[in-house]
This record gives C-alpha cells, sequence and structure tokens, in this order.
C-alpha cells in the first residue's frame, strides 16, 4: 500500500474512532443529571430528574391508607403525608445524580448499560415523624381509652368491689405499620393497637386490708330542696366515686382523676356553681363540697395536701381554711398517704348529710385546726339595668350577695404517736365577692341600702368546737337594710350568705 492509501486508511480509522467514542461518552458518560433507564421509586426518569424525584415524594405522601384501631373503630382515610411521613428530596436527588459519575470509566460504563436495561432503581428512602400520627390518634383517645380501675372495699356492704382492667390506644406502636406503609404500595391500612393497663389494686389485696381505726373524719351538711335538689344529686355521686378508693403508701390521689369529668355521661346534673366569681349554672355543682369535706377528712387524718385551692369565696358549709375548690381537669385536689400501711376512703351521704372518713391500721396522730383572720377587704358593688324589668318599679333583682374578702393563717399541729410534734401554717385569701343589683332603666340608686363598713365584718370571739354545721338564712341584707319601698327578689342560685361568711370569728380552735 501507498503511502497515500495507508494515509487514508489511518484518517478513516481516527475518523470512526471519534464517531464511536462520541457515542461512548454520550451513553457511557452522559452530561445531564442521570443516566438513561434510571429509575427512583420504580419509574423511569423522564425529563428533569429534581422534578422527578419532586413528583415521586409528592405522590407517596399523598397514598392514602385506612386508619383503624385494633378493636375495629374506624379513623377513616389519611394521606400517608398527613400521617407524618416525609421524604429527603435533596438527599434521594444527591444518590440519584451519583449514579453512573463516580468511578473508572469501566465501571461507569457498565453501570450505565444495567441504568439502560431497567435494572438500577434509587428508592425514595422515606422517614415517619411519630407527632402528626399521635395528634391524629389522640382525637379518639378521650372516649376510647378506658382508665384502669381499681378494687375497692364496699364498707357498708362488708364486701369488695372488684377490680377492671383499662386500656389505651397506642400510637407509637403503630408506627412500624406506618413505615411498612410508606415502603410498600400494597400495605392499605394502619392499625393503631390497645395497650392493656392493669389495675393498680387488686381484689385480692383488698380483702387483707385492715381498715378498723378512723385516722380522721368530717362531715358537711347541705340541701336538696327546691333548686338545690341536682346540687343533692352530684354530691351523691361525686361520694359514691370516692367510697372505698385505696391509698398505698406513698401514693397520691387526685380528686379529678378519681371523680371524673363533670358531665351527664358520668352521671352529674346541672346545678348552680361558682363561676368566675358568680353564680351560673353548670354541670356537677356540689362536687366542691365533696372535694372540702374529702380536704378536711384528710387534713385530720394527717395525709400531706399536696395540692389544694381555696374557693373564690367563703363556703356556707364550712369553715375557712378547710375548703378546697375543684375544677375539671385544671384546679384538683391531690392528697399522698404519708403512712407505711394503705387508707381507704369512707364517703356516704344520709339525708342532707355528707360524711367522709379516712380508714387504716392505726392512728398516727391527733390534729388540731386553728384560724386566725388577719384583714378583710370591703366588696364592691355592681349595678346593671335590665329593659325586663318595668320603668318606674321599684322591684330590684338581686343578681348576687356580697360578701367581703379575708385573709387568714391556718394551721396544722399533728401531736404524732412517737411523741413528735409537727406545725404546718399557711395563709389562704379569699377575694371579695361583688354584690350585682339588677334595676329597672332609670333607677334611683340612692334607694339602695348603703354598703356596710369594714370595722363590723368579724365577731371576736374564739370558737373551740369540734364540728361545724350551718345553715342558710331566708333573709338578705338588702331587705334588712333598706328603708325604701324598693322590693328585693333573689335571683335563682342568690342565696344569702350565712353568718360565718357575713362575720366569721376571728379565730378558732378545734382539735379531731
Amino acid at each position: 500500500m501507498g503511502i497515500l492509501p495507508r494515509l487514508s486508511f489511518l484518517a478513516l480509522l481516527a475518523a470512526g474512532g471519534a464517531v464511536w467514542g462520541a457515542h461512548a461518552k454520550a451513553r457511557y458518560l452522559p452530561r445531564g443529571d442521570a443516566l438513561p433507564g434510571l429509575r427512583v421509586d420504580g419509574a423511569p426518569v423522564e425529563g428533569s430528574l429534581r422534578a422527578d424525584v419532586a413528583a415521586r415524594a409528592a405522590a407517596l405522601r399523598g397514598r392514602t391508607v385506612h386508619l383503624a384501631s385494633s378493636r375495629g373503630d374506624d379513623f377513616g382515610e389519611h394521606t400517608l403525608g398527613d400521617l407524618g411521613v416525609t421524604v429527603d428530596e435533596d438527599a434521594t436527588y444527591a444518590r440519584a445524580a451519583r449514579v453512573g459519575h463516580e468511578g473508572d470509566w469501566l465501571a461507569r460504563a457498565e453501570t450505565a448499560e444495567r441504568a439502560a436495561r431497567g435494572e438500577i432503581d434509587v428508592p425514595l428512602a422515606p422517614s415517619v415523624d411519630a407527632e402528626p400520627l399521635v395528634k391524629i390518634v389522640a382525637k379518639y383517645k378521650e372516649w376510647l381509652d378506658l382508665r384502669p380501675e381499681s378494687a375497692r372495699l364496699d364498707l357498708d356492704a362488708h364486701t369488695v368491689l372488684p377490680e377492671k382492667a383499662g386500656r389505651f390506644l397506642d400510637a407509637f406502636a403503630a408506627l412500624p405499620a406506618l413505615e411498612r406503609a410508606a415502603r410498600d404500595p400494597s400495605v392499605r391500612e394502619i392499625v393503631v393497637p390497645f395497650a392493656d393497663v392493669p389495675p393498680r389494686v387488686t381484689s385480692d389485696f383488698v380483702r387483707t386490708l385492715d381498715v378498723h381505726a378512723v385516722l380522721g373524719s368530717y362531715e358537711t351538711w347541705f340541701s336538696r330542696s327546691g333548686d338545690q335538689k341536682h346540687r343533692g344529686h352530684n354530691i351523691d355521686v361525686g361520694a359514691s366515686k370516692l367510697d372505698g378508693v385505696v391509698l398505698m403508701p406513698g401514693e397520691i390521689a387526685s380528686f379529678n382523676a378519681i371523680v371524673g369529668d363533670r358531665s351527664e355521661a358520668n352521671g352529674f346534673e346541672k346545678s348552680w356553681q361558682i363561676y368566675k366569681g358568680e353564680m351560673v349554672e353548670g354541670i356537677g355543682g356540689g362536687t366542691c363540697q365533696v372535694a372540702s369535706t374529702l380536704h378536711a377528712a384528710a387534713f385530720f387524718a394527717g395525709l400531706e395536701i399536696v395540692e389544694r385551692l381555696p374557693h373564690s369565696r367563703p363556703s356556707g358549709y364550712i369553715p375557712m381554711g378547710l375548703d378546697a375548690t375543684v375544677v375539671y381537669p385544671i384546679v384538683d385536689l391531690k392528697l399522698r398517704n404519708p403512712n407505711p400501711f394503705p387508707v381507704v376512703v369512707h364517703a356516704k351521704t344520709e339525708g342532707g348529710k355528707l360524711t367522709v372518713q379516712i380508714l387504716g391500721a392505726e392512728r398516727t396522730a391527733k390534729v388540731t385546726f386553728s384560724r386566725e383572720l388577719l384583714d378583710t377587704t370591703p366588696y364592691p358593688r355592681k349595678v346593671e339595668e335590665d329593659p325586663r324589668l318595668a320603668n318606674g318599679d321599684d322591684k330590684v333583682i338581686i343578681k348576687q350577695h356580697g360578701i367581703r374578702g379575708f385573709r387568714i393563717e391556718r394551721r396544722r399541729v399533728l401531736a404524732l404517736a412517737d411523741g413528735a410534734r409537727r406545725v404546718e401554717k399557711n395563709v389562704d385569701v379569699y377575694p371579695p365577692t361583688t354584690e350585682i343589683y339588677e334595676v329597672p332603666p332609670g333607677f334611683d340608686e340612692s334607694k339602695l341600702p348603703p354598703l356596710p363598713e369594714d370595722d363590723a365584718a368579724t365577731s371576736d370571739t374564739t370558737s373551740t368546737s369540734t364540728s361545724t354545721r350551718t345553715s342558710t338564712s331566708a333573709s338578705t341584707d338588702a331587705s334588712a337594710n333598706a328603708t325604701s319601698t324598693v322590693v328585693y327578689v333573689d335571683a335563682p342560685g342568690a342565696h344569702a350568705p350565712t353568718s360565718s361568711q357575713k362575720a366569721p370569728e376571728k379565730k378558732i380552735t378545734f382539735t379531731r
């Protein structure tokens, strides 16, 4: 072959090699961010890799599954995204973009061949945030969870009321199923299981209790007549829920947890109660008297008062310093059993009397309660015009009677069985209760009785009684003091204050 033909062949060979090299480079070393044929989450990439990753992630989050409890309660259809499934799109894109762009030429060529055959699939690798699922399940826990009920003593019938196991929806136990659904499209249902909650006290244990000793007791009185009928019913219900409750050594008992929510479903009825300083109708009125009586019994039994708030005004059924207000679920009465043995609450109603006893193996302390009135605060007056009252008429509605505010120091002295003596003291504050009149339009307010002087608020006597019983007077301050022809009528729930509310003794002391 001459020199010219040989040169022509070499040129042709070089040109062919260049064409083949360009083809190989385009196939095995692509300029784009994804190899041809590469799959993401089972589907081939079409167009922009980043856009395809975003679309696959959105499709995964938008996939719906059915949510239900292990008992068959239906929680509806939810997207995986709503249940907390997330995808790190940047990390997925980075993994996919690296395919075929790393290693030597031969390795990259082999990877490209596999991608072209559809053999390389980059998974989305979803993750699960527990919070969204927990929030969704929490909506159903209120009516599906059951609090365990410990065994109780029926002290009147001398029998044991058996325990009942509880249950709760365990959203965290459903997370593995949610993770499987995020990785497997065939999983179409997420089941939230119930977890069993064993009762704290069993029947066998209750049968062994020694409750022959009365550690402390207290009784209060109430009415069942007229508008007090439903309040009396609520006191019956509250007492029944406390009766027979066992407190183990060191255990803290919550009044709200034991008695439960004040609802018709829980046995309570609508009655008068204090709300934001005024008497209003609400479900569960009367439970504060149950809480106060329990507090007083626990006080004299030497139990530890862990949490307790006084009322917003003195109570007519119990001395200031022994009362306890409760509002479900935020204001509670909590007691702790400091004894080395269990104690049992015995609560019952008989007619208009509520009695609470704390029973146990032995009485460990003799308790003295004392209270000293430190100062008083005059109550304000509010006059509201009511267009429903006839103009020019002298009929006035007493919506709320005024009661002075008081600040007291209360003491508990425990004379322990071993001869030791312990003194506890704290200050309670009862804000003044606003006197509220409803009057006709244009009423002359000078006809109303003057506000009482504060120096006549209290008695100088000291009480050393061992029990307290009070009754409500039918007369009102207004009618007793008014000198005009004004007719005063109590609104529903506006009962005249008792003598102990109007003029409490400056000092009282009694021992039980």
